[in-house]
């Protein structure tokens, strides 16, 4: 039975060639996509800054409804006080003794309307701080809801990119099934080793010499010859790159 005729070089790199490009447009989406929730930051922003306010509204509600609970019961014992006075006063048996109470149910009562003056001041912020707690929390509303709204769009440009990044892997595990497995192994290596996640470079003819398509680096003439009898990987010695060739008129580096 017939072997099937192994890939030449020239095929692996027509291949890779092709992986590479599906890696470009994986390596773009995955961008793409890491960038999209950045559109929500200044929306959270606001909705942090308008929670952290709304907060803060809600704090100053509570202290002055606890401040006025504090004033009410301490007019409720004092009002225990001089009752309790009263009717100590009421069994006294001296004049002086029951005149002494009078003078100190008559304290009571002054310091017992200066705390209900208080009491209905405190009422009064308890009203006006529980008002601006309510339009603060009318605002944080509004702010979530944009935030939603937001949150929402961004999600299905997400799913969108999910979808083509799912797509795009298959076909790059459909484009790897004929790769020699030790060519594909060093192209991943390259592949994940590079900040533009390019791993094939063409040799650029420039004047009389060949020029890296990646780092832009002479190639030696070594190299190029290797490159030009396509029977094995070559890659650039500067930037690491799998090298194939692409004649390409362009003009000499001005000297």
């Amino acid at each position: 039975m017939d072997q099937p005729l192994k890939p030449t070089m020239k095929d692996q790199v027509s291949l890779l060639r092709v992986l590479q490009d599906l890696d470009k447009q994986i390596f773009r989406w995955n961008k793409d996509r890491m960038q999209k929730p950045k559109a929500l930051d200044a929306v959270e922003k606001d909705v942090s800054a308008k929670r952290g306010e709304h907060d803060a509204k809600v704090k100053a509600a509570k202290d002055a409804k606890l401040e006025v609970e504090k004033r009410e019961l301490e007019l409720k014992e004092r009002e225990e006080r001089r009752k309790r006075l009263e009717g100590q006063r009421d069994q006294s048996k001296s004049n002086k003794e029951y005149q002494g109470y009078n003078f100190e149910i008559a304290a009571i009562k002054t310091e017992s309307g200066k705390v209900e003056e208080e009491v209905l001041r405190l009422m009064s912020s308890v009203e006006e701080a529980t008002k601006i707690s309510g339009e603060s929390k009318a605002v944080l509303d509004v702010s979530a809801a944009k935030h939603a709204e937001a949150k929402s769009a961004v999600d299905a440009e997400l799913a969108k990119i999910d979808a083509e990044l799912k797509s795009l892997r298959d076909r790059r595990l459909a484009a790897t099934a004929s790769l020699d497995p030790d060519f594909l192994k060093m192209y991943d290596r390259i592949h994940k080793a590079k900040a533009d996640a390019v791993a094939l470079a063409p040799a650029v003819k420039v004047g009389d010499g060949f020029h890296c398509g990646g780092c832009r680096m002479e190639i030696t003439f070594q190299d190029i010859n290797t490159v030009m009898k396509a029977k094995e990987p070559v890659q650039c010695r500067s930037c690491g790159r799998i090298l194939y060739l692409e004649v390409k008129a362009e003009p000499a580096p001005a000297k």
